[in-house]
């Protein structure tokens, strides 16, 4: 998956001057401001942190607090199955990919299991710290990558960055690419942005299952970033906070309905976006 040099794509997004750069709203293929659905989530998810697809009609979740996936059923509107892998820890992304699930702390402790095998936990060492603070774990099915996106800094080993990075990590050679997949850099941030980019914190990441498109939300700064899969830029939309107090999750179905989580003061919510039709 080649990717286009951050610095361009930051400057192509800033010659447009709508809130959705690049594309009109009539051809984003959701309506940010009106879901379709929104769940209230039980109080074990008030602190949800990352969202999956896993099934028909279901999510696998995250509390970011302890090391169990919640399958939560959007027909039952309720949590149908636990799964526990690890104790507690601050938790912040999962991803599903065939049976084996990916699960990642903020600093950096990679996991993997397999859905359909109890007590058989994989530790995936990685190059990440707590000074990384990684927040977003995604599956890029084209490249067989694990996307990973960093909320805080972006250098790792002897590599060094300025700005918000995506890693990626195989999964055909279970190798950490050793440079970003894509970098926005600080300067950048604020030409966008304005004084507002010291706020931008990516805090989930996934691929459109029918576009292959990159979706990238942010709970600090609160917007959307879509990318095309090869890098380039396509759109960014801020958030209304009163519907995403703090974004924290996004996941889609296959057929493309967008789903973002929320934490939230007593309760998380999902809000479901389903996707236009042409």
């Amino acid at each position: 998956m080649k990717r286009t040099p951050f610095l361009f794509i930051i400057i192509y997004l800033f010659t447009f001057k709508s809130s959705a750069w690049s594309q009109g709203k009539e051809s984003f293929p959701y309506n940010l401001e009106f879901p379709s659905d929104t769940y209230r989530l039980p109080s074990i998810l008030e602190e949800i942190s990352a969202l999956s697809y896993y099934a028909p009609n279901q999510l696998a979740t995250l509390n970011d607090e302890q090391g169990r996936v919640y399958i939560y059923d959007l027909n039952k509107k309720e949590v149908v199955q636990r799964i526990r892998f690890e104790g507690n820890g601050d938790f912040e992304g999962l991803e599903l990919v065939g049976k084996d699930m990916y699960a990642i702390k903020s600093n950096g402790k990679l996991y993997k299991f397999n859905i359909d095998i109890e007590g058989v936990v994989e530790s995936i060492d990685t190059p990440f710290t707590s000074e990384n603070d990684v927040e977003g774990l995604g599956y890029d099915k084209n490249s067989n990558n694990l996307l990973i996106a960093l909320k805080g800094k972006g250098d790792i080993d002897h590599v060094k960055v300025k700005g918000k990075a995506v890693y990626g990590y195989n999964l055909t050679t279970e190798k950490f690419l050793k440079t970003p997949l894509f970098v926005l850099q600080d300067k950048d941030l604020e030409r966008v942005l304005g004084s507002n980019s010291s706020k931008f914190r990516p805090s989930a990441i996934a691929v459109h299952p029918i576009s292959g498109d990159i979706y990238m939300v942010a709970s600090v700064g609160s917007a959307l970033v879509v990318f095309n899969n090869d890098g380039s830029p396509k759109s960014l939309s801020i958030l209304k906070r009163s519907l995403f107090p703090q974004p924290e999750g996004i996941a889609f179905m296959p057929n493309g309905d967008l789903f973002i989580s929320n934490e939230g003061d007593d309760r998380g919510t999902i809000h479901r976006f389903n996707m236009k039709q042409n």
